[in-house]
């Protein structure tokens, strides 16, 4: 079941990191995704697990699939548009009516 606007009243963009065979890594194409966002500076763990500070949150849904290196693109074609990497991903798999959702971590 998905809950749609209700609780993905936001869009984002999100570039994800594609590894090219022995020449580091690229951004693939951009592509919109519904989302909540929520700007909250916080203390987070990265992917090998160093303290740095997270400037924002974003749930999208699962199907989504969102992984850790990618680069999201917050509040498109406002002055307040900006563009993060993502520092960790979490899962959250809920059993209906509940959505199931991907927790962004940001940079």
């Amino acid at each position: 079941m998905s809950w749609g606007g209700f609780f993905y009243p936001h869009t984002v963009i999100v570039r994800d990191r594609r590894q090219v065979a022995g020449m580091g890594s690229t951004l693939g194409e951009p592509r919109t995704l519904r989302a909540e966002v929520k700007d909250e500076a916080q203390l987070v763990r990265d992917a090998s697990g160093a303290e740095v500070v997270s400037s924002s949150q974003v749930t999208v849904p699962l199907d989504a699939n969102v992984a850790p290196g990618a680069q999201v693109t917050l509040w498109p074609g406002t002055p307040q548009e900006r563009t993060a990497g993502v520092l960790n991903v979490a899962r959250n798999e809920n059993a209906a009516p509940l959505d199931s959702f991907l927790l962004l971590t940001l940079k």
